[in-house]
């Protein structure tokens, strides 16, 4: 009786040795590597205007991030992309660096609340959307904060 549990104790051990090696072999191929391609250039400058990256596992790539620069190389936006659209919260920014907006995309369209800023750091305007179209109540400002007008959708 006790080399039957012996004999089914290597048995189990051995599958589990093979179940661990197979799991460890797969992990080390399935590593995921993330990579940008260059969409678009600026043709005076060769500097890169559209960048998307990419995760990568084995041969199969997965569109994950896009940023747009300005010509003088600054960044001018960037945010996440799920199932091909734009999701969660965009950033853009003007050529000097300075930030110019930040917004958000469900499935790709303009959904809640965002904000636009001048280039001095003061709030534009407070905005909202609703599956893409602009919703409720728009507020407006001069570049020292001042509200200047209200518009409601």
């Amino acid at each position: 009786m006790a080399n039957d549990w012996n004999l089914n104790v290597n048995i189990m051990r051995k599958i589990f040795e093979v179940i661990l090696m197979a799991l460890l072999l797969a992990s080390c191929q399935g590593k995921v590597k993330h990579v940008q391609k260059v969409i678009h250039y600026y043709v005076e400058t060769d500097l890169p205007w559209v960048v998307y990256y990419y995760d990568v596992v084995g041969n199969d790539s997965t569109w994950v991030e896009e940023r747009w620069y300005h010509e003088n190389g600054n960044l001018s936006l960037e945010g996440k992309i799920v199932d091909n659209q734009r999701e969660g919260e965009f950033r853009g920014y003007y050529p000097s660096g300075e930030l110019m907006s930040v917004g958000s995309f469900v499935k790709g369209k303009r959904e809640g609340k965002g904000t636009i800023y001048y280039e001095n750091g003061q709030v534009n305007v407070r905005n909202e959307y609703h599956d893409g179209h602009p919703s409720g109540v728009w507020q407006y400002y001069d570049e020292e904060g001042k509200l200047i007008h209200v518009r409601d959708f």
